[in-house]
């Protein structure tokens, strides 16, 4: 082997592994649909379907779409977990209800500490000290 060989050759051995591209952030907004809770209140599966728009949680009730609330949020998906922060628009106006965000595909868990409890540390409801967990499914778009 010529010396020029030797040399392209132990270059690219050596040379660094290409990194992976970075991962994309989940996406967050869309219609997500209730799959189950656990914690202070209970809903039936597919009652409630929640809105989320890149700064605004829409909540509504029932098969006709009936509105029942909204809230503004923020997010930090770089958090481990993933923290989000909701803000009512109805009731005590200045409250922050902390909370533990994750999405894996189309499933998203939400946790957290109702009437300004502090922000939950697991995924898992606890009615005892107001901590709900949800657990919801992407909405399919209709085509």
């Amino acid at each position: 082997m010529t010396p020029s060989l030797l040399l392209v050759l132990s270059l690219t051995i050596s040379a660094p592994a290409k990194k992976d591209a970075p991962k994309e952030p989940p996406k967050l907004e869309g219609d997500w649909i209730v799959e189950a809770m656990d914690g202070p209140k209970d809903a039936t599966p597919g009652s409630i379907t929640m809105r989320f728009t890149t700064d605004k949680i829409s909540i509504s009730e029932g098969g006709k779409g009936e509105h029942k609330e909204d809230a503004g949020y923020t997010v930090d998906l770089k958090q481990k977990p993933a923290t989000i922060d909701i803000r009512p628009e109805k009731g005590n106006k200045g409250m922050v209800v902390q909370g533990i965000i994750e999405i894996n595909g189309d499933t998203m868990k939400l946790c957290f500490g109702r009437d300004g409890k502090e922000r939950p540390k697991e995924f898992k409801g606890d009615a005892a000290n107001g901590i709900m967990m949800i657990t919801l499914k992407r909405a399919k778009s209709e085509k």
